[in-house]
């Protein structure tokens, strides 16, 4: 075994003793499969001489096996599983966004054109409104990901030396979306808010403020200019 397999078998006998440690609490199949885990382990790590070679294959198959089986563990928080609905959410985000397509309001191709805006100046205030609530939305679901990112630093760190796989795709993916909603910070200064990204959530979150007051100012003035309520048979 080279010094490069002799390391990368070590890391892999570490991932398998978290899984086991994982398992051991939930159901019955999970005890046995932590139990065939650790057992597993202790026979590589004391195997010697023409057996070890097998011994340590075994043990590395079986526990690559249940990493690339870990959504179906018998778990309520299988490894990595913080990252799927946040993803969801940053590829939604991540999509194209034209004018008035974050909520869809109007069909493609009839959406309110600059001459519609300017005879009614409310639905300017709508777009900007629009606008405004995903820029907010984006720096929250970023977030998301940076605090699902730090919850599964553990197995992150554990299978960092495998072949990565579709879910591990999948979170290198939905960070650089993250990145792209420019939720992070440099975070040069060590401050956490700065890592986290907390100041630029509060900027937009002031700005959706600032927004929502221009909607209602322009409402209040619209009030006056509307027909005054009359009973059915037409009386004031």
């Amino acid at each position: 075994m080279t010094p490069e397999d002799a390391a990368s078998f070590e890391r892999t006998l570490e991932l398998g003793k978290e899984i086991a440690d994982s398992l051991s609490e939930s159901d019955v199949l999970g005890r046995w499969m932590a139990h065939r885990i650790s057992d597993l382990i202790v026979q590589a790590e004391d195997a010697t001489g023409a057996e070890a070679d097998g011994v340590r294959r075994e043990a590395t198959t079986v526990i690559l096996a249940l990493w690339n089986h870990r959504t179906a563990f018998p778990s309520p928080t299988p490894p990595l599983r913080a990252f799927e609905s946040v993803f969801r959410a940053l590829e939604r985000l991540s999509e194209p966004q034209d004018r008035w397509s974050f909520y869809r309001m109007f069909p493609s191709g009839s959406e309110p054109s600059e001459d519609d805006m300017a005879g009614a100046p409310l639905l300017r205030v709508a777009l900007s409104l629009e606008e405004t609530v995903r820029g907010v939305v984006g720096e929250i679901v970023a977030l998301a990901a940076q605090e699902a990112d730090d919850k599964e630093a553990k197995w992150l760190k554990l299978s960092e030396h495998l072949e990565p796989d579709e879910q591990r795709a999948a979170r290198d993916d939905f960070l650089r979306l993250a990145h792209s909603l420019k939720a992070y910070t440099d975070g040069e200064d060590g401050d956490p808010a700065a890592r986290t990204g907390l100041p630029k959530l509060i900027a937009a979150l002031q700005r959706a403020e600032s927004q929502l007051a221009e909607a209602r100012r322009v409402l209040e003035d619209a009030l006056p200019a509307m027909p005054s309520e009359r009973e059915p048979d037409g009386s004031v």
